[in-house]
């Protein structure tokens, strides 16, 4: 008798339940099948490879095609299924015994518990690999590299974003106009640079408040302005993807207040006026470290393209603000706020992993 399923007309023998499937209804039927939630995937057993069964011929009864006549070759479905199917050579009909549709369909289905233990493991073995790699280039006896500039540059990361990522493209505009206006109309950069950068003595005084938003807007030179949302490009976008538009927006403008209290504390009595958006950038990237620790981030270093985990390059990236923020403080020569970078990038970190405790997210 016919049966009507989702996919196709099917015949069903109503004594032993086998099903005749005409070419090209097996595929769409057991496509369909497999999206049930009544059918249950095989559990295979880890790295032991399934015993393959072979073709009986003498247990099986001849069956002969319903539309050509003609005999039908019995074969094992995928090779290694070890489900038995009888197949006609010249319509490509098919025949399946009552209850191997529904097998064949849990040889296909996916269990979700054996692909999470597979990206796993093919995961941490990226990350070894990533390793390896890394150890051999620092341990590298090439006389070569002696002359090539140690040089530690992000090129980007492997990691798709879910979402178009406008508020961090309106961010990156926003400061290019600003910059762009800096050049044009301010005839005298310094003033302007003093009225609204952030200064630590104006601050603790309680004057120009308003410095502490406007500062994170202002960039000092075109490489100053570029390398920030070089920066902010790569990390960004993921970033973006954690948070709404308004949730985003009040967090980029909270690791700038942060990034900038932590200079403050730290340069309490220094009149030199800070600014750049490298301080929120940093709090991006804090949250980048929290959010995706095993992301891939592809690096420029000597002389090789790298690739290594997010929270090895972020982790180091840290290490090095720490330990030139204290040699710089005790010298007191840079003209890099470096614990603006530390501040930011802590405070990132603290909001991503309370967030991530109440909102769970994949790494």
């Amino acid at each position: 008798m016919q049966v009507k399923s989702k996919s196709a007309v099917v015949d069903i023998c109503p004594d032993c339940k086998g099903v005749w499937f005409d070419s090209g209804e097996f595929v769409d039927f057991v496509r369909t099948l497999t999206e049930s939630e009544e059918i249950s995937p095989q559990t295979p057993q880890l790295f032991k490879p399934p015993a393959i069964q072979t073709v009986d011929i003498g247990k099986e009864q001849d069956k002969i095609c319903p539309r050509c006549r003609q005999k039908l070759k019995i074969f094992n479905y995928a090779y290694d299924s070890n489900v038995f199917l009888d197949k006609c050579p010249h319509c490509q009909g098919m025949w399946a015994d009552g209850g191997e549709v529904k097998e064949v369909a849990r040889y296909l289905k996916e269990d979700p518990r054996i692909t999470a233990i597979a990206e796993g493991l093919i995961q941490r073995n990226q990350t070894l690999e990533d390793l390896t790699e890394l150890s051999k280039t620092l341990m590298d006896t090439n006389l070569s590299v002696l002359f090539m500039p140690k040089i530690i540059l992000p090129l980007g990361d492997e990691l798709v974003a879910h979402k178009f990522p406008k508020i961090s493209l309106s961010i990156i505009g926003l400061c290019i106009l600003i910059f762009i206006g800096q050049i044009i109309f301010v005839s005298e950069p310094m003033a302007f640079v003093q009225s609204f950068g952030a200064i630590p003595t104006k601050i603790l005084k309680g004057e120009a408040f308003y410095s502490l938003f406007s500062s994170i807007f202002l960039h000092g030179g075109i490489l100053h302005l570029l390398g920030n949302m070089f920066f902010f490009w790569i990390f960004g976008d993921n970033v973006e993807d954690r948070f709404s538009n308004l949730g985003y927006i009040t967090f980029y403008l909270a690791c700038g207040l942060a990034a900038d209290f932590m200079h403050i504390f730290l340069n309490a009595s220094s009149d030199i006026p800070a600014i750049g958006a490298s301080g929120a950038i940093s709090g991006i990237m804090g949250a980048y470290f929290v959010f995706y620790p095993a992301a891939r981030v592809k690096l420029f270093f000597i002389y090789k393209i790298l690739h290594v985990p997010a929270f090895l390059y972020l982790g180091t990236w840290f290490l090095f603000q720490l330990m030139f923020g204290f040699i710089f403080k005790a010298t007191g020569v840079s003209n890099i706020a470096w614990f603006a970078h530390i501040g930011g990038f802590i405070f990132g970190g603290l909001v991503a992993y309370f967030r991530k405790k109440t909102i769970p997210v994949s790494a």
